[in-house]
């Protein structure tokens, strides 16, 4: 049996990113997803202005198929537009094949079972790593065998919905939260992004138990002109962290509930504690000579998206309470819908968003 210096469980952009940074640094790694890529990931497949940047400066190539040059927000009838630097949109079964590609590690097709010590159990066989590093999604196998409970149903993550839709195109997002407020009377938002002769077009809801937002999906994309093909869905982090890891085992992305709970992106949070997963395993082993410094190195690379994200979820918690009465929205105004879009981009931060909210 194989003893690798670091075992990825989960192909998706925080395990391909991790391996691909290990693989750099001269760590002997293998990846393990049940599925063999490319597979899907329901998704928006937007790629901020922050999350593009750190892909650039990682020297990471990725497929891009639509740009929105600016991002529309609706909301209790308002709209804001802005005009900055595009988000990319991009197709996550090739963005995350191609990351997974470039890492240059070793991929074995099997699903993980559990976790026990510094072996990794699937169903097809055993594999032993110092560091482990658990990149396996919203409902991670890996986190609940160390004993942390990330996922919990509804109570920790929303439910979205996505198609791949048929139709004109654009250069334009759109962001809006009063289709899905009025229609289901609950705190969500719809999206359109564009790709190329089609759309990403979707809703999730928050704070509350599931709903099927598959006809809000469909009706949606046919009511801006577009045809939708296969409506897929899939549980969504809202900020949950209830750990990040221990002693050698760390998890990345939303393994760890690192996801934005007001805009739903993840990605950025993938991409970064991936690759500081990869940089504290590279420290605890070459540095420090022992896998046990893994977590600790880890928490301190990572303090700052983790208290972001608690941000988001408090203000994704305000949202539940405030968004679905029209009055409120409106008493906040134009400047809250202006600062939320700004931060969705990356251009503001969540303290500036914050302000206002602490002025009632």
């Amino acid at each position: 049996m194989s003893v690798y210096d670091v075992v990825i469980v989960g192909a998706g952009p925080a395990g391909s990113i991790a391996a691909l940074v290990a693989h750099r640094l001269g760590l002997k790694a293998v990846v393990i997803d049940r599925l063999q890529p490319p597979r899907e990931k329901p998704c928006g497949g937007g790629l901020t202005p922050r999350t593009w940047k750190l892909l650039n400066r990682l020297g990471v190539e990725y497929p891009v198929y639509g740009s929105c040059n600016a991002i529309e927000t609706r909301a209790a009838g308002y709209k804001y537009v802005l005009r900055k630097e595009p988000i990319l949109i991009t197709r996550r079964p090739d963005f995350d094949y191609a990351l997974l590609k470039q890492s240059g590690v070793e991929f074995v097709k099997d699903q993980v079972v559990a976790v026990k010590g510094n072996t990794v159990v699937g169903k097809m066989g055993e594999y032993v790593g110092r560091v482990i590093i658990g990149a396996d999604g919203a409902t991670s196998v890996v986190a609940r065998s160390i004993g942390i409970m990330n996922y919990q149903g509804h109570k920790t993550h929303a439910i979205a919905y996505m198609t791949i839709a048929k139709g004109p195109p654009s250069d334009t997002c759109v962001i809006d939260f009063d289709t899905v407020i009025n229609q289901t009377k609950r705190v969500g938002y719809a999206w359109i992004f564009p790709l190329g002769e089609g759309a990403n077009i979707g809703a999730g809801v928050g704070w509350g138990p599931w709903i099927d937002l598959r006809k809000l999906v469909v009706d949606y994309a046919e009511k801006a002109g577009y045809r939708a093909g296969e409506v897929r869905g899939h549980p969504l982090s809202l900020g949950h962290v209830a750990g990040v890891g221990s002693r050698h085992v760390l998890l990345a992305g939303e393994a760890a509930g690192l996801v934005d709970a007001t805009t739903g992106e993840g990605i950025y949070y993938a991409v970064s504690t991936g690759a500081a997963a990869a940089v504290a395993a590279y420290a605890a082993l070459k540095i420090y000579g022992n896998e046990k410094y893994a977590h600790g190195i880890y928490q301190e690379l990572i303090k700052e998206y983790v208290e972001e994200v608690k941000k988001t979820r408090l203000l994704s918690r305000m949202a539940k309470t405030l968004g679905t009465k029209r009055w409120a929205v409106k008493l906040l105004g134009r400047r809250l819908l202006n600062l939320y879009t700004k931060v969705y981009t990356g251009e503001a931060t969540y303290s500036l968003l914050l302000k206002p909210v602490e002025k009632l």
